[in-house]
C-alpha cells in the first residue's frame, strides 16, 4: 500500500451490489488505505488489470478542496497511463462531448447546473450554431447553454 489517506467521506453506496463486491474481493492491489474516520483499514483506492486496461475503484471520496484536487491528479495519472490524449478544461456544472467526423472536430457542450460556466477551448474553433469565430483560451457558458464547437480536422490537438 502506497499512500493512506485521512479526512475522506465514506460511501458505502459506492460499492453496493453483488459484482462490485466480487471485483472488489479479486483485486490484489490496494493502492491507499484509510486512516481515521468512519472507516479506518478500508482501502480508499484499488486496482485491478483488465485485458489492457485497469479498473481503478474508488472506495472513499476525499472531501474538500483538497480532494477535489487530489480527485484531478488522480484522473490526469489513469487518463495519462491510458493514453487518453484528449484533455478538456472544463468547469464543474458543464459537460463536454467530443465527436469526430472526416473534416472537422466537434464539441458539444452542455451547461448542466443552470449555473452557466466555462470551458477552454484549445485552439480557434467556431460555433456551428452562431457561426461565431472563437479564439483559444476561455469560452463562457451560459445557463442551460448547449454550443457546438468545431474545428478542422487538420488542427486537432488529441
Amino acid at each position: 500500500m502506497n499512500k493512506l489517506y485521512h479526512g475522506a467521506v465514506f460511501y458505502p453506496e459506492l460499492w453496493s451490489g453483488e459484482v462490485v463486491r466480487e471485483d472488489i474481493r479479486r483485486m490484489a492491489k490496494s493502492v491507499g488505505t484509510l486512516i481515521g474516520g468512519p472507516s479506518p483499514g478500508l482501502s480508499f483506492l484499488t486496482e485491478m488489470k483488465r485485458g489492457q486496461g485497469r479498473i481503478v475503484l474508488l472506495g472513499s471520496l476525499p472531501a474538500g478542496d483538497e480532494g477535489s484536487e487530489m480527485l484531478e491528479r488522480m484522473l490526469i495519472h489513469y487518463g495519462k497511463e491510458a493514453n487518453v490524449t484528449r484533455m478538456a478544461e472544463v468547469t464543474t456544472g458543464t459537460i463536454m462531448a467530443p465527436r469526430e467526423s472526416e473534416t472537422e472536430e466537434i464539441w458539444g457542450i452542455v451547461n448542466m447546473n443552470g449555473e452557466g460556466e466555462s470551458v477552454t477551448l484549445p485552439r480557434e474553433g467556431f460555433d456551428k450554431l452562431s457561426g461565431e469565430r472563437l479564439a483559444a483560451g476561455r469560452m463562457e457558458v451560459g445557463r442551460y447553454e448547449y454550443r457546438m464547437i468545431a474545428f478542422p480536422s487538420g488542427s486537432s490537438q488529441k
